[in-house]
């Protein structure tokens, strides 16, 4: 028998404005609704709470969490977990470390914290849904070391995926996060570079539920006060400059999309605010 998955994927920009993000979760259907979150970019900061620790404890409803970090600091650390409703069953999860670039160019640089190199990874959460095995990746690519380097993150990952595999026959995969495929939507150049990422997936078996969505981050947004490019970005909110991307993306293998993966809005066609990322949703039919 036919059974649902409603899924969501958020950035939440290191939970910077936790608040907005709270009420989000509590108040929009469609992420209110959902079974799994994955979420990027959760901080831990030093002596304090993880973020979805706190949102489990805060949000209307029981809600268990999971959580790898990515990124370690001498204050606090940033890393990719799971919201996840009663509906589903968490069975395991394993952290795939990605391959680092050498050094940073000089756009990376401005945009790095710390000026190094940061390490990444994709957390596995194999989770029992009913009687269908579905293992969700969860993952936040490189920015630095341009499309090739995403591509060999990726071939990596999935490299890893296939010596890990379900034992069930069955099973259900979902590649969900922030890709990093950087670059205005606009651009055709962005856009060719993207699908060179994605095909990657696409090459084995994937299908992509977000193909439709034009955009999903907003670089001018939302702003950290720890990004080394803060001053810049603050100078192109006073310009009301826009400079959009689509960093995020949803593939899943073994399972197919009720209808095409949407971007998640409090107000028709208005952007939510509180990350310079939107959330993604999608339901699967397992």
């Amino acid at each position: 028998m036919s059974q649902t998955l409603r899924l969501v994927t958020y950035n939440l920009q290191r939970g910077i404005q936790y608040e907005q993000i709270r009420h989000h979760l509590d108040t929009v259907p469609r992420l209110r609704q959902a079974d799994i979150v994955a979420v990027q970019e959760a901080l831990v900061p030093a002596g304090g709470r993880n973020t979805l620790a706190r949102l489990a404890d805060d949000l209307e409803g029981p809600y268990q969490w999971t959580y790898r970090s990515v990124m370690s600091y001498p204050d606090k650390e940033y890393g990719n977990g799971f919201l996840f409703r009663s509906a589903v069953v968490s069975e395991r999860g394993v952290v795939v470390p990605l391959p680092q670039v050498d050094q940073l160019g000089w756009v990376a640089r401005l945009k790095t914290e710390g000026g190094v190199p940061d390490t990444k990874s994709a957390y596995v959460q194999v989770f029992r849904v009913g009687d269908r095995c579905v293992r969700v990746v969860n993952l936040h690519l490189d920015f630095a070391g341009g499309p090739d380097h995403r591509e060999r993150q990726l071939t990596h990952l999935l490299a890893r995926l296939d010596d890990d595999r379900p034992a069930d026959d069955d099973s259900v995969d979902v590649l969900c996060g922030d890709f990093n495929t950087s670059g205005s939507y606009r651009s055709a150049g962005a856009t060719a570079s993207t699908r060179r990422v994605l095909n990657v997936a696409l090459a084995r078996g994937f299908a992509d539920a977000s193909a439709d969505i034009a955009w999903t981050s907003d670089m001018f947004s939302s702003i950290d006060p720890a990004d080394p490019a803060r001053r810049l970005l603050r100078l192109g909110q006073v310009l009301r400059l826009r400079y959009r991307q689509k960093l995020d993306h949803i593939l899943v293998k073994g399972a197919r999309a009720a209808a095409p993966a949407t971007v998640v809005s409090a107000v028709e066609s208005e952007p939510l605010p509180g990350s310079d990322h939107l959330p993604l949703a999608v339901e699967l039919r397992l």
